[in-house]
């Protein structure tokens, strides 16, 4: 009930303050677990994300967002699993898998932070684990327009054209040896080659 009231009022606030156009819906799984990976400019890209998929998303995110700060009780009443970045945490990957394997969609920043550039970071290697542990595939994402409506220095919000574009899943361990050395480093470079593929798609249709 709350995440349908979040919903709508992100949906109305976005069609009535921001012009946001949304491509590539088809690629989303419309059954089962999948990560959604995009790109990170800004706090905006987590409920631009909610609007923008078809399914009801969980989202992963850094301990001190979802547990400790002052909106840590409704990001987990939304769905939010906290993280402990600072450590190997093992419940809350083992959360993130629970939340997958149940066929969930789960949105997670392969970033590991919000950048202060266009471009895009280094992917870790965590969500190549989750996607491998859980068996899923992966969604890269490409977001433009939210880091100039809310920058990650920037405590007001400024209005932008905001557009998303969806690629197509990929299954890394199809495409790389699971138990070769060389997987994890393969698979992210991968991953970080397809979003930003799709940053560029997102910029040409601006």
């Amino acid at each position: 009930m709350l995440y349908r009231i979040v919903y709508i009022f992100f949906k109305l606030f976005f069609k009535l303050f921001f012009h946001l156009d949304i491509y590539g819906v088809e690629n989303i799984p419309k059954t089962g677990g999948a990560i959604v990976a995009p790109n990170h400019r800004s706090f905006l890209d987590i409920p631009i994300m909610g609007v923008a998929l078809p399914r009801r998303m969980r989202s992963l995110g850094k301990k001190e967002v979802i547990s400790e700060s002052r909106l840590g009780w409704l990001y987990q009443m939304l769905g939010g699993i906290p993280l402990d970045l600072d450590r190997t945490d093992l419940k809350g990957l083992r959360n993130a898998i629970n939340v997958l394997e149940q066929g969930s969609l789960l949105l997670v920043f392969p970033e590991g932070t919000r950048s202060l550039t266009k471009e895009v970071g280094p992917v870790k290697k965590g969500v190549v684990f989750l996607s491998f542990k859980a068996s899923v595939p992966i969604v890269p994402v490409g977001i433009v327009g939210a880091g100039k409506a809310l920058h990650k220095t920037s405590k007001m919000i400024k209005f932008a054209h905001l557009v998303v574009v969806f690629g197509k899943p990929i299954k890394l361990w199809e495409l790389f040896d699971p138990k070769g050395n060389s997987f994890y480093e393969k698979s992210t470079k991968c991953l970080r080659k397809e979003i930003k593929k799709c940053v560029e798609l997102t910029e040409e249709k601006l």
